[in-house]
């Protein structure tokens, strides 16, 4: 019996060593790598500052590293998506090496997770649904990008939101979107002011009409569905409510006019 115990004894000992030492390795694992958390409707330039506070790369190897990106291996992409990637770097949380392997760089990683998540959650059906509503990929990120900013609401709100766009659009009417034109000003508020909306740009949808060029940030999946499936409104307007942060809808110009009376003042 004692020999069985003795044995016993030894048997649990080298169990407890094997998990401690898998314990070990895992948490080893896990410090030599670095999460990164890439906020829903941050541009690339917000991504590129962020990774620069956390000591990953440096903004400016992390924008260059975007503009030189090969994206051969994604064919999802649009054409247009290259050189710029604005709107295709998925938000998420990612795990990154703090060491790159040989022949590549840690911004070429975090492009490289980003890009496959996109290529996961866009599906076949999406991007038929996109063909059938008169739409490429490279229009529905850009028109996802604009709900992004305009709307931190529930999935119906952005759908109404959609569906607002998709009428000013068909009337050929500017969207009239400030996020559009704090894209060109580099600034994050409210309301675009008289002068800023006065610029000559194309992303300028209060004086051009139709999408702009292309995305203003890198939109959640929530935005993109919404983009891809717009609720039937006869709204034309919307406003924020800087109180509740909700959108405000409105059918007619004089109805917008009222509620910017009532809410912005």
């Amino acid at each position: 019996m004692l020999v069985l115990a003795v044995i016993l004894g030894v048997y649990k000992f080298d169990n407890y060593l094997k998990r401690q030492a898998a314990y070990k390795k895992a948490q080893n694992v896990k410090a030599a790598q670095a999460s990164v958390t890439l906020i829903e409707g941050w541009d690339n330039d917000q991504i590129a500052d962020y990774l620069q506070s956390k000591n990953i790369v440096s903004a400016k190897d992390f924008l260059s590293a975007v503009k030189n990106f090969d994206a051969a291996d994604y064919p999802i992409l649009p054409r247009q998506a290259k050189g710029s990637l604005e709107g295709f770097i998925f938000p998420d949380t990612y795990f990154i090496p703090q060491n790159a392997p040989s022949g590549t760089s840690i911004s070429n990683l975090i492009i490289a997770k980003a890009l496959d998540n996109f290529s996961k959650k866009i599906t076949p059906a999406m991007l038929s649904q996109a063909k059938a509503g008169g739409m490429d990929l490279y229009k529905i990120i850009t028109l996802a990008s604009i709900i992004e900013k305009e709307s931190k609401g529930d999935a119906a709100e952005r759908a109404t939101i959609s569906g607002i766009f998709y009428n000013r659009l068909s009337a050929g009417l500017p969207l009239q979107s400030d996020a559009t034109v704090d894209f060109i000003t580099k600034k994050n508020s409210p309301s675009a002011s008289s002068a800023d909306l006065q610029i000559d740009s194309p992303y300028n949808t209060y004086k051009y009409a139709g999408l702009p060029p292309g995305p203003i940030c890198n939109p959640s999946l929530s935005s993109i569905t919404a983009a891809l499936y717009p609720q039937s409104t006869d709204y034309m307007y919307f406003l924020t409510d800087p109180q509740t942060g909700r959108a405000v809808f409105a059918k007619t110009y004089d109805e917008q006019v009222a509620n910017k009376q009532k809410y912005l003042k």
